[in-house]
């Protein structure tokens, strides 16, 4: 993705997220550069404050729904109203503290073990007894977590307090995400 597609997605993201908060409509939309209406990928919109560079919001689609022009505005609205973990943004001055990243995901590939995922470089995905767990790439920087440790992580997510990815059942999948943020393009 060039400069000129990350940095519309993010402004459609941050616009949508601040039409939720004023309760307003969106403003009028500039059309979204020929590789934005083109990509087919899956989308996380995560939300970190300015100062801690703490998570406030995290919410994606593992694949593409509609098309990513579309998708990027529901996922920053979950993130910013509907995960759990979070209290809505509730202000444009909290927006305004916030910065926003977007990963945009390769398709999935699964593998056979843990010794074919990079940290830093692989997210995880795990489908185990009906539940899913999932990290993105970028979750394992700055942690010193081993790759066992960071697939222990993503079977908690599957509500798995186990090596789940070592049962016969479990499919374990890899993929990769172009990260970008506010921080990033300015």
């Amino acid at each position: 993705m060039t400069n000129e597609g990350r940095q519309w997605l993010l402004q459609r993201a941050r616009s949508a997220i601040a039409a939720r908060v004023s309760r307003t409509r969106r403003e009028r939309e500039v059309l979204a550069p020929h590789e934005v209406r083109r990509a087919k990928c899956g989308i996380f919109v995560s939300l970190h404050t300015h100062e801690r560079n703490e998570l406030r919001g995290c919410v994606g689609y593992l694949h593409c729904r509609r098309s990513l022009e579309r998708d990027v505005v529901a996922v920053a609205q979950q993130a910013a109203f509907t995960d759990h973990r979070f209290s809505p943004v509730a202000s444009a001055e909290e927006l305004a503290e916030l910065d926003i990243e977007i990963s945009l995901l390769s398709p999935f590939e699964i593998i056979a073990s843990e010794h074919q995922i990079v940290l830093g470089t692989h997210g995880a995905y795990i489908e185990i007894a009906g539940r899913t767990g999932l990290l993105l790439p970028q979750v394992a920087e700055g942690r010193n977590w081993s790759v066992e440790d960071f697939l222990m992580h993503v079977c908690a997510k599957a509500g798995r307090r186990d090596i789940c990815w070592r049962h016969p059942e479990a499919v374990l999948y890899r993929f990769t995400a172009e990260v970008f943020d506010d921080r990033s393009l300015r």
